[in-house]
């Protein structure tokens, strides 16, 4: 029987850099491999894609670790459009951050959001850099849950402290966010996610095959499948013009949870995306320890918007712009409307969100 990682919120993606650095290093267990070729065979999205007598037949026949090793990984890549993967014991003991460290590379970039305000042409647009994280799996429980909290706290003070009633729009850059764990990301955008719009509704989906499971932000707190999954224990931010629109930055290094948030603005009233095609990871893992230690990345469910449009492959931007244009084509677009009162010469035409055509 499977053991879930008990603080992991099932569907969480998880970012695509850790999981490509966490190669395999060796075989699992027998043991393990059978519990992990079970899982796969009946809960990865793409398990039609393998042959599992074969693959059964194929380990059994070697005592090779390398070649197990080899099976196994090619399996896992077909049956998840290559987002799962497999960690060892030690790849995540590497992975951790340093005993004795007090920071690591998520807080330093946490850290330096504020730097993100500086780099706008225009004093009358916030900017918000979003990017990647991953929950520190050598802490507790509880101090996991107090990190993840304390990092959505930080970017949703970065809006408060950007937010002084001139703010006729807001970018939010994800060019950079590589995936990680997406609930305190949807935690921390939460002012900026729904527009005016209800509070309470829903931001995206997960469709498992067997049925859809809804996520979205709520007063304080990041929901999925009427579960609260974080909370910020306190009162959250409310932006004092909630309806100013949102551009979206994205780049082909957006994925997996990085591509969660570009869908949770889509749909939203007012928001436009804008940059490339997002990395094709748009695909909800769940981590599974098996019987080893190791960790299995359990590929089981596709992205969607709160309009139910996602296929789980590249999400396609609005407005298409090479690295040098994007924030300008952005910047000229949110000005453009009608809360911040300009208009210019050559405007920005871009599609709804919603219509099918992502």
């Amino acid at each position: 029987m499977r053991k879930v990682i008990k603080d992991a919120a099932v569907w969480v993606a998880l970012t695509v850099t850790m999981a490509a650095s966490g190669a395999m290093a060796q075989a699992p267990t027998p043991a393990a491999q059978q519990q992990m070729v079970a899982m796969l065979e009946r809960g990865a999205l793409y398990r039609d894609k393998v042959d599992w007598i074969k693959l059964r037949a194929d380990l059994a026949a070697t005592s090779d670790p390398g070649r197990q090793e080899s099976l196994l990984a090619d399996a896992i890549r077909r049956a998840s459009a290559g987002h799962g993967r497999w960690i060892s014991v030690e790849r995540q003991a590497a992975m951790r951050k340093p005993q004795g460290s007090t920071i690591d590379a998520t807080e330093r970039a946490s850290a330096a959001l504020p730097a993100a305000a500086a780099q706008m042409q225009n004093p009358r647009l916030g900017r918000v850099n979003v990017g990647p994280y991953a929950t520190d799996r050598s802490l507790s429980q509880a101090g996991r849950l107090a990190r993840d909290r304390q990092w959505a706290q930080g970017l949703q003070a970065e809006i408060r402290s950007q937010d002084d009633g001139r703010r006729c729009g807001w970018i939010v850059d994800l060019r950079g966010n590589t995936g990680g764990n997406m609930w305190p990301m949807l935690l921390g955008v939460g002012p900026l996610l729904h527009g005016g719009g209800d509070a309470g509704q829903q931001v995206g989906t997960f469709d498992t095959g067997d049925g859809l499971q809804a996520w979205g932000y709520r007063n304080d707190a990041v929901w999925n499948d009427d579960q609260v999954r974080i909370s910020l224990g306190a009162s959250a931010y409310v932006l004092k013009h909630p309806d100013t629109p949102v551009a979206v930055l994205q780049s082909e290094r957006t994925a997996s949870s990085g591509e969660a948030i570009v869908l949770a603005f889509r749909g939203r009233s007012d928001s436009r995306s804008f940059g490339h095609a997002t990395a094709g990871y748009s695909t909800g893992n769940s981590p599974v320890q098996l019987v080893d230690g190791s960790l299995l990345l359990l590929t089981g469910s596709v992205m969607k918007d709160r309009n139910g449009v996602g296929d789980g492959s590249r999400i396609q931007p609005d407005v298409v712009a090479d690295d040098a244009e994007t924030l300008r084509l952005a910047e000229r677009w949110l000005l453009q409307q009608p809360a911040c009162g300009e208009t210019s010469a050559g405007s920005v035409a871009v599609e709804p969100y919603g219509n099918g055509s992502h």
